[in-house]
């Protein structure tokens, strides 16, 4: 492994160009604290690319590192077969990341993943920033009450991803919208053997959740998930003193197939 150097010294679209046009063939890693994107060359092409995390591949994690302020860049020379992602020339990445990167890393920042949620907010400071709409961003922007993840606002508006992720976006960079953190990881505990069918909650949480618009009023149920599928609603109950703790009713645990003290993603729902 031979380190090139950092993106406060050299920048990305000259690493592409000198891979280029030295017909470099192994693998380029660009690390920053715990974001990693792996981009594979053959004889100076682009053919694969990835992030760490794999939210981001092909060429949206090529386009996505023109963005990075920082970052440390490995390169191993090697030999080895992958399943191409990349499809655009090393000269349109560089025109593409020079003119759209920056915007894009900003964008994926803000919205990391599907379950990011937003509420519109009292409107930005400075009174020249403006928004403009069209019918289809309004129908987004009016559901953003802080209650609509992406991935919630993306089925019930049948709308491509990229269309609402931009408009989030757009207005969140704006000041019209602010994201908002409902879900919790929260450690889940059986309740005794004459719990009720809830969920026991710290007091502090929901005041935390009266925060947001659309909870305002209170909650009265939470989504508990653990993993893909596995989801189960329930009133709640707050008590005080519970901190990081949610307790469960005990037959969700073996319905859930959930761990004593494992963790949960607990939401608010109503």
């Amino acid at each position: 492994m031979s380190l090139i150097g950092n993106l406060e010294e050299i920048k990305i679209a000259d690493v592409l160009r000198l891979f280029a046009q030295g017909r470099k063939t192994g693998r380029l890693s660009v690390s920053a604290d715990e974001d990693q994107t792996t981009l594979r060359f053959s004889k100076g092409v682009v053919v694969h690319a990835n992030a760490s995390h794999g939210r981001l591949t092909g060429e949206d994690a090529v386009l996505d590192l023109f963005g990075w302020k920082t970052g440390q860049l490995t390169f191993i020379p090697e030999e080895k077969t992958v399943t191409p992602n990349v499809t655009r020339g090393v000269d349109q990445l560089v025109l593409d990341g020079l003119r759209l990167g920056d915007v894009f890393h900003r964008m994926n920042a803000a919205i990391p993943s599907d379950r990011v949620v937003f509420q519109m907010n009292g409107g930005p400071i400075d009174e020249a920033k403006q928004l403009v709409t069209g019918p289809r961003d309004w129908r987004i922007l009016r559901l953003c009450d802080g209650s609509r993840d992406v991935k919630e606002l993306v089925e019930t508006l049948k709308l491509p991803r990229t269309d609402v992720v931009r408009v989030l976006f757009e207005a969140s960079e704006a000041g019209f919208l602010e994201r908002v953190e409902t879900q919790k990881a929260l450690r889940s505990v059986p309740q005794g053997l004459f719990g009720k069918e809830h969920a026991e909650l710290d007091t502090r949480l929901e005041e935390d959740w009266r925060k947001v618009l659309h909870f305002a009023r209170g909650v009265r149920r939470v989504e508990v998930r653990q993993g893909p599928g596995r989801t189960a609603l329930l009133a709640t109950a707050f008590k005080p003193a519970l901190g990081r703790e949610v307790h469960l009713p005990r037959h969700l645990f073996a319905e859930l197939g959930l761990r004593e003290g494992e963790d949960v993603t607990v939401k608010p729902v109503d």
